[in-house]
């Protein structure tokens, strides 16, 4: 399969404890076969500050810790999904992506319908963050993978 998936970051841990998750998905995916390409933010929060923190030499090592592991970065006012998405079996939205993209990616999809699209809710924000949540636009989307019963329901 050739998968997308759209996370705030693949490279830095930096007050994201998505990325390790994230992280082991990837690397499981491409040891069975799977074309999985990562989209993250150009300039996102967790690797700006963690660069700030540690330095390049951080991704140094992140690349010779994880070889296979590469992520494709991209500015969400100027991405085209047309070309990020026009070959693509699955892709999956991870919920700390701008509403303008989640809701691009599902506008795209309901024309082109040649994917699954999944939105990923990983958190709690669903309850604790309630109004952010709802201006999440996802009637175009297939399915939503949700941490745990709480937010399914």
């Amino acid at each position: 399969m050739k998968i997308s998936m759209f996370y705030h970051s693949l490279l830095s841990d930096w007050n994201h404890g998505n990325a390790h998750f994230l992280r082991g998905v990837v690397a499981e995916l491409i040891n069975r076969g799977h074309e999985v390409k990562v989209y993250e933010p150009k300039d996102n929060w967790s690797l700006t500050n963690l660069l700030e923190g540690h330095g390049e030499s951080y991704l140094e090592e992140f690349q010779r810790t994880y070889p296979q592991l590469k992520s494709i970065f991209y500015e969400a006012d100027k991405i085209d999904l047309e070309t990020a998405l026009a070959d693509q079996d699955l892709v999956i939205v991870h919920e700390w992506n701008e509403h303008s993209l989640v809701k691009a990616i599902g506008a795209y999809h309901e024309k082109a319908r040649r994917f699954k699209l999944l939105f990923h809710d990983t958190h709690h924000r669903a309850v604790t963050e309630r109004a952010s949540m709802e201006q999440y636009d996802l009637r175009h989307y297939d399915g939503v993978l949700a941490f745990g019963n709480v937010i399914r329901d």
